[in-house]
């Protein structure tokens, strides 16, 4: 389960981790009271659980009540990402000094966490990892073994990071680490990690991710509770048409798959050759045209996607259903979107037949790694970012 920012400095805050302070308010007139308590000036942040706020405007300053009014209303009026504004973060304004990123996920080639530190805080860190790898500093964590604070010191040092400042920072990730396992995380990330003029280290920003299956251990959040509603719209055409989809934040490759474990293989095999996928989708064992052609419309319509990759096998589904949905999409859409597509199996020379008289690039007898490396070539042919190998 995603958390909002201050569900997840909430729980930040009780690992030892410095937040600023702030509270969480539902209108304008309990922000005006918080601010009172804090004092001007003040930061106003949408609490939305997908990416993006910022560039959508999401955040907002300000200097007195009546700029505070104005903005918590037109905040409070936006949608982000299809998702309804409907609480607003109340914090100090931080006087920054310096801006780094911590944070930790799952490495899906080693399938351990991995601890990362940059001393590039405030940008997206697949900007820093694609623009500046070297200054994204990295440690894989052994839930059997793990860092002592020397070992986090040394990799705060490679940050560029010296004296008090250091120890502090050292600190606070060394904090972060327990905060990750003991609240069974799957994604844990601080950016900006702020030094402030007075020296003092907080977490400016927080997101966090708990692992589903951990939810009834986790009594610290049982108050964090999630209604329908808030549901993402793709999410929730998907669920209409009983499809298993699920968005990513800022990725850039779409995905059809023809089976979970296929879609999995598939995600992990983006990330390896320099994608960033956009979403999860498995079209299961019922993969008519009708059901492959909603699949496909709903990537279609996935924010950020440049190039798709279908990959489907045909042992219960059709070969030939299958290609007749994705041909119908193409010939009502006409998508700009890069598409290479994977299939085998039942009718597969008839499906073959139909997706090569539309000019699809297709991938009959080779792997889900080269049906990858094809499209990730398309999109590099585009001059896409993220399209080249990292491996």
């Amino acid at each position: 389960m995603k958390l909002y920012e201050y569900e997840g400095k909430a729980l930040l805050a009780k690992a030892g981790i410095p937040v600023p302070k702030g509270d969480v308010v539902a209108g304008p007139t309990e922000a005006v009271a918080v601010a009172a308590e804090l004092g001007y000036p003040v930061v106003l942040k949408s609490q939305v659980l997908r990416g993006g706020r910022g560039k959508a405007g999401g955040i907002r300053f300000a200097a007195d009540g009546d700029a505070l009014v104005r903005e918590a209303e037109a905040l409070l009026a936006l949608s982000i990402g299809g998702e309804r504004v409907e609480k607003l973060l109340i914090e100090e304004r931080l006087t920054v000094a310096r801006e780094l990123y911590a944070g930790i996920t799952l490495d899906p080639l080693t399938l351990l966490p991995q601890l990362m530190i940059s001393p590039s805080g405030g940008m997206d860190i697949e900007t820093v990892a694609h623009s500046t790898p070297g200054k994204l500093y990295r440690l894989p964590l052994d839930p059997l073994d793990l860092p002592g604070l020397p070992q986090v010191i040394d990799l705060v040092l490679m940050a560029g990071l010296q004296g008090e400042e250091m120890l502090r920072v050292a600190g606070t990730v060394q904090n972060l680490i327990r905060a990750y396992f003991r609240y069974e995380a799957i994604t844990v990330e601080i950016n900006p990690l702020i030094i402030d003029a007075q020296g003092r280290v907080l977490a400016a920003d927080a997101k966090l991710e708990i692992d589903d299956s951990a939810l009834g251990r986790q009594k610290e959040a049982a108050s964090f509770t999630r209604r329908e509603r808030l549901l993402d719209p793709l999410e929730a055409e998907a669920k209409a048409g009983d499809i298993a989809y699920v968005r990513m934040d800022e990725g850039n490759v779409g995905l059809v798959s023809g089976g979970a474990g296929l879609g999995m293989a598939s995600m992990d095999m983006i990330f390896v050759h320099g994608g960033v996928p956009a979403n999860f989708l498995d079209l299961g064992g019922n993969a008519t045209q009708e059901r492959t052609a909603a699949a496909l419309r709903i990537v279609l319509k996935t924010p950020g996607v440049e190039g798709i990759l279908i990959n489907l096998f045909g042992g219960i589904n059709n070969c030939e259903s299958m290609a007749k949905g994705i041909a119908q999409v193409l010939d009502a859409l006409h998508p700009p979107q890069a598409i290479v597509v994977k299939m085998r199996g039942h009718s597969q020379d008839e499906g073959w037949a139909i997706l090569e008289a539309r000019q699809i690039s297709i991938v009959k007898f080779g792997t889900t790694e080269e049906a990858v490396l094809l499209l990730m070539a398309k999109l590099k042919e585009r001059g896409v970012r993220g399209s080249g190998h990292t491996g």
